[in-house]
């Protein structure tokens, strides 16, 4: 799950079923926003889901907190083994959020994941995630 700012709403939304219902399998939320103080959203619920196994992994991201900016699709390549892993293992990949910078940032990053960690050109790059998408394990709601 990808989604920085207000695209975590529905991620959100993912965990509350899956504490609901029992859901299981592993997940992993990427989160990103300008200020850890007062951006990071439904941080406490998080946090929540962390400790009771309802979430997996997080991996956050806040851009103006330092002096270099860091985004979610720095958080994607510098995990990027793991996210390689997680997708060869079946995993679904979801980004929600905004569509200008973020979502072709998003997919620049998963592009460079696949061909460092799978060996893969970058047209089998494409055409795994186009697979992917046609299978529905790579589902984006950009706007």
């Amino acid at each position: 799950m990808i989604g920085p700012g207000t695209g975590v709403a529905p991620f959100r939304a993912f965990l509350q079923e899956r504490a609901e219902t029992g859901g299981k399998g592993r997940n992993w939320l990427f989160f990103g926003e300008q200020h850890f103080r007062s951006q990071f959203l439904y941080q406490t619920e998080w946090q929540e889901a962390l400790k009771k196994g309802a979430l997996h992994r997080i991996s956050l991201a806040f851009s103006r907190d330092q002096a270099e900016k860091i985004y979610v699709q720095q958080r994607l390549r510098e995990a990027g083994r793991d996210v390689y892993a997680w997708l060869e293992a079946g995993a679904h990949l979801y980004v929600c959020g905004e569509a200008q910078r973020m979502a072709p940032d998003v997919h620049a990053a998963l592009i460079d994941i696949i061909t460092t960690h799978g060996g893969r050109s970058r047209e089998d790059a494409e055409a795994w995630l186009q697979t992917l998408r046609e299978q529905q394990r790579y589902q984006r709601d950009i706007y």
